[in-house]
């Protein structure tokens, strides 16, 4: 009695993983919308603002998420990931946002905020956007 008891928690457990794990079936057909709200593409930002820089992205999937990568340096510094993010996550919507201080960098210093989602959980093919933006 024993051993089956452990057969049906085992056969019960692997059902329930399979449910809310990752799904491929739809990866072809997934599609991806990035939009990077804030900041504009080509704005400036004045350096009396510089301490509360709103970045805000929303991700829009028609079947769902996977991988997220979220990435802001300053022009010509890559090394230097001012936001570094990286999310694994099945929702059909994200939405990022976070104020950063760029108030340490000088006036005309450009930045590249760069978004990439994978379309299937194996992340064979991408949708990517990115905007530039400079302080002033």
């Amino acid at each position: 009695m024993k051993r089956f008891q452990f057969y049906y928690l085992f056969a019960f457990a692997t059902l329930g993983l399979s449910i809310t794990g990752c799904s491929d079936d739809n990866d072809e057909n997934n599609q991806i919308t990035i939009t990077i709200e804030e900041p504009v593409n080509g704005s400036t930002i004045a350096m009396a603002d510089c301490g509360n820089v709103h970045i805000h992205v929303q991700v829009v999937a028609s079947d769902e998420n996977h991988e997220l990568e979220i990435v802001l340096y300053p022009e010509g510094d890559i090394n230097d990931k001012i936001i570094d993010y990286d999310a694994h996550d099945h929702d059909q919507t994200i939405e990022f946002e976070q104020n950063i201080d760029l108030c340490s960098y000088a006036a005309g210093t450009c930045f590249h905020l760069e978004v990439a989602a994978c379309l299937g959980h194996d992340c064979a093919e991408r949708a990517t956007a990115d905007a530039e933006f400079c302080l002033q």
